[in-house]
């Protein structure tokens, strides 16, 4: 009896691991998004200031950052690099004024946190 029980507190940490390992890179995924798409906005909107096209791109890239440290823990590392990659890409273009260009960046950006967050979906597909 003594194992059965065991094996069950076992099975409810593993569990409920999964479930907040999930909402975390659903909420963080979801709102750098939504960050990225408000970005891709101003870019496409000429009456907005370089300056605060820079900040934005810079408070992004932050929230990266402090993203960056939990999914290295998740996610594999191969698609971690392919976003900072993008979203490097990204400020750069932005920094020296290329905001055309930058927008291509933004949209890659924007795939792969979408794709991270299907790829880690807990389902029969990403299981087997």
């Amino acid at each position: 009896m003594k194992q059965i029980i065991i094996m069950i507190v076992i099975l409810i940490i593993i569990f409920v691991g999964a479930w907040y390992t999930q909402k975390y890179l659903n909420d963080t995924s979801d709102n750098l998004v939504s960050k990225l798409e408000n970005l891709k906005t101003n870019l496409e909107n000429s009456n907005v200031e370089e300056n605060k096209l820079k900040q934005e791109t810079d408070d992004i890239y932050h929230e990266w950052q402090d993203v960056n440290e939990k999914w290295s823990v998740i996610v594999l590392h191969d698609e971690i690099d392919l976003i900072e990659t993008s979203l490097i890409k990204m400020k750069s273009k932005i920094k020296t004024g290329n905001m055309d260009e930058s927008i291509e960046d933004v949209d890659t950006s924007i795939f792969l946190l979408k794709h991270i967050k299907e790829k880690e979906k807990t389902n029969l597909k990403n299981i087997f």
